[in-house]
């Protein structure tokens, strides 16, 4: 007799590669449960309390305050050395420093417009340039700091070389900085909500300007570019991190990363066999789902899937994510997506457009897809039992034996979309006046009945 674990408490237990087939874990507490390789088809897991165990949701804030503390200070740091370079009156400093600031913006830009790894990848080209432009000296700034060359122009020379360095350091450390807080930002979220969010930006701007004051002893030029650079740091990837998380694909290196180190410490059902299985109202925060066996699992009104990992899923995909969780497609376009083995089980799905989609092995049981487009769509072993399909439009659909029809809902049906050079749809029953009996549907249209009347 399979095990009941209805509303029990499972904090941190271990089901590693048990086979728990159909068991009942509804209204259960199962944070930090290590479902690893388990086998759980069928199982029950709706309005379950999945994700981070209190102690490591402590470590992780924490750690994502430190981490904010220390991006702050990077970013302030990065600044004062940028302002720095302008502090010396001279016109070749001038144009290392604004260059510098100029890098530093198109860097926030891109970081922003185009993702982190854009914005990182233009750094290093441009960081590339400066080190080119700084070895084409080096061999004089050697003979200068050496204290071999005693001449003007050698020395100021070596001055050039060392205020480029210094501006290609404060860029590259203000530009880590931004990563830093973006992915401070971003676990913070991740594991504690919007507040956190705010705290770990106000604490990092609180460092980032104590920085800047102290760097102002260095000059006022320098303590203001500290204080703004610093600032900006803080705002922007503090955006990033945020966008990364709402799911912006941009910066989908960053929520990756994030997601990935608070789902390792919560609910792991990693590589775990979940077909059928049932996770309606679930609360799914920072839950490790990655290369599970999702077919036909139901996510009908989940909570925070989109803070859970799952890679090499077909979850990636968010607008996927969406239909499954709200099972509303309504006069949505669907034409050549690929929905096989998902589970749409009573889902409004009328007036949809499914031409040329793949549904095989998918769960459409009790749905709505009266006046849907089914048109070469590919239905092999899907389960449409309790389906509504009035009025759907079924040409050239890859049906199959497998195809699941019984007691299907069906007045009439269509074999063709009308179009103006042909626009009988090819009505069944042909009569417009009549309508299936109970079970005619699948009579019609069964590969098997076909080959019978032969």
């Amino acid at each position: 007799m399979a095990p009941d674990y209805h509303r029990a408490k499972l904090r941190g237990k271990s089901f590693k590669g048990q086979d728990l087939t159909g068991v009942d874990f509804s209204y259960s507490d199962i944070r930090g449960a290590n479902f690893t390789g388990a086998i759980l088809r069928g199982a029950n897991f709706s309005h379950a309390k999945a994700g981070l165990q209190r102690r490591w949701f402590v470590i992780l804030v924490i750690f994502s305050l430190f981490l904010s503390l220390l991006s702050g200070s990077i970013a302030a740091v990065g600044g004062s050395l940028v302002g720095f370079v302008l502090t010396e009156q001279n016109q070749p400093n001038l144009y290392v420093g604004v260059v510098s600031l100029i890098v530093l913006v198109i860097f926030f830009l891109l970081a922003i417009r185009k993702g982190i790894v854009a914005a990182t990848g233009f750094l290093a080209v441009a960081v590339a340039w400066v080190a080119v432009a700084a070895v084409a000296w080096a061999g004089l700034v050697a003979v200068a700091w050496a204290g071999l060359a005693a001449d003007t122009g050698a020395m100021g020379l070596a001055q050039l070389v060392a205020v480029i360095v210094t501006g290609a350091v404060g860029v590259v450390v203000s530009a880590t900085g931004a990563v830093i807080v973006s992915g401070a930002a971003a676990l913070a979220g991740a594991v504690a909500g919007v507040f956190a969010v705010a705290m770990t930006v106000a604490i990092a701007g609180c460092i980032s300007g104590m920085i800047a004051v102290a760097a102002s002893t260095v000059g006022v030029l320098a303590g203001a570019v500290a204080a703004a650079v610093g600032i900006s740091v803080v705002v922007l990837a503090s955006y990033v991190g945020c966008s990364a998380l709402a799911g912006d694909e941009k910066q989908k290196l960053i929520r990756n990363i994030i997601v990935n180190i608070a789902a390792k410490y919560g609910t792991t059902f990693q590589g775990a066999n979940l077909t059928d299985a049932d996770f309606t109202q679930t609360k799914l925060k920072n839950t490790n789902l990655t290369k599970a066996n999702l077919t036909r699992t139901c996510w009908f009104q989940v909570k925070k899937l989109r803070l859970a990992a799952f890679e090499n899923t077909y979850l990636e995909k968010e607008d996927l994510r969406e239909l499954l969780i709200t099972k509303q497609l309504q006069n949505r376009n669907c034409d050549g997506w690929d929905l096989q083995g998902i589970n749409l089980a009573g889902a409004n799905l009328k007036d949809v457009s499914l031409s040329g989609a793949n549904l095989s092995e998918s769960n459409l049981q009790n749905a709505d897809i009266s006046r849907g487009k089914l048109v070469q769509a590919h239905v092999d072993k899907t389960d449409f039992r309790g389906a509504n399909l009035t009025g759907a439009y079924i040409e050239d659909w890859r049906i199959s034996p497998d195809t699941k029809l019984e007691n299907v809902k069906c007045e009439y049906i269509f074999l063709r979309v009308p179009t103006t050079e042909n626009p009988n749809p090819n009505r069944l029953p042909s009569n417009w006046e009549e309508t299936f009996s109970e079970g005619d549907f699948a009579k019609s249209v069964s590969p098997l009945s076909k080959l019978s009347n032969l």
